[in-house]
């Protein structure tokens, strides 16, 4: 299988480039960047951009998926505006030209509770994205809500550890399972476990899935990796 991965460098997106490198299942693996990556493996290849200015994908061939965990957060970002456009326009600019490059599979990661009519800003963003995924038109689509997020981040902020810890005390309760933080790695399985089980169509996992098709992934190392 060949893959496109869109935002190699973030927490989800690192750990899935991991698992993608070591499993033989995945013989190349195309890495659409804004800036240059250390890479280990030969199969994969990293295609450095200027995502303003791009027309189509700089990919040789055709890729049967595009992981999609592209964003960033609004201190970062500096704007809303600049968020929006790194959240929502360049990975909906990158769907619609891996679907005009024969993508018929893409695995999304979106977050919980999203709605176009919330009043929050965060919300509205990413549940734009997902529409926007589902206009694209795969066959198989596959979109990731997760909870907070649990992962060594070279950033890492006040606000998101003190986030995972009350949601690991809701989610000892029983009570809000659905709230419990995910670990980054468990999204990354899923993302590919999600790929393999699921079959054409549009399909949401919510965080209180994830742990399972997480547990249900067995990597497939090459000799090397063994």
């Amino acid at each position: 299988m060949k893959a496109i991965v869109l935002g190699a460098t973030g927490l989800i997106g690192n750990e899935l480039l991991q698992l993608l490198e070591e499993d033989i299942r995945f013989e190349k693996i195309e890495l659409i960047s804004r800036r240059e990556l250390e890479l280990k493996e030969m199969k994969v290849v990293n295609h450095v951009v200027d995502f303003d200015k791009m027309k189509s994908l700089p990919i040789d061939g055709q890729c049967d998926v595009l992981f999609v965990a592209f964003g960033t957060t609004l201190k970062t970002a500096g704007s809303k505006d600049t968020q929006w456009k790194i959240d929502v326009d360049i990975p909906s600019k990158v769907m619609k030209l891996a679907k005009a490059n024969g993508v018929k599979q893409c695995v999304l990661i979106s977050a919980m509770g999203v709605s176009e009519r919330s009043p929050f800003f965060y919300s509205r963003m990413k549940a734009t994205l997902d529409r926007n995924a589902r206009e694209t038109g795969f066959d198989k689509l596959i979109i990731l809500k997760p909870s907070v997020l649990e992962g060594f981040r070279k950033d890492e902020r006040f606000g998101e550890k003190l986030s995972v810890a009350v949601g690991n005390v809701l989610g000892k309760t029983g009570l809000i399972d659905k709230y419990k933080p995910v670990q980054a790695m468990k999204v990354a399985q899923c993302m590919i476990q999600g790929l393999l089980e699921l079959p054409n169509g549009t399909h949401e996992i919510h965080s209180g899935l994830i742990h399972a098709y997480a547990e249900r992934f067995k990597l497939q190392p090459s000799e090397k990796s063994e």
